[in-house]
């Protein structure tokens, strides 16, 4: 049968399963922290050339479709691109 100190045991398992559930919940909380990431200088030098390399490429478009034969020039452009 229960007798009172059943009664007591359950009732400090249940205070301390609060306050380590307790300390739990604010260890979690406060171990969160916003870190940036490193600054890449190799992805930002790539970065740069991809968007020269873009630039210019539309550069050459842009004159290819304003000279006096387009379709000449354009096909000039992909069949230098295939060659590559």
């Amino acid at each position: 049968m229960i007798d009172g100190s059943h009664y007591v045991i359950a009732g400090v398992i249940a205070i301390l399963a609060a306050v380590f559930g307790l300390l739990k919940r604010k260890k979690k909380g406060s171990t969160k922290k916003i870190v940036s990431p490193p600054n890449n200088e190799a992805a930002d030098v790539a970065l740069d050339a991809v968007q020269e390399t873009f630039g210019q490429e539309v550069d050459r478009i842009k004159t290819a479709t304003t000279g006096d034969s387009p379709a000449d020039d354009l096909a000039d452009l992909g069949n230098a691109r295939k060659r590559r």
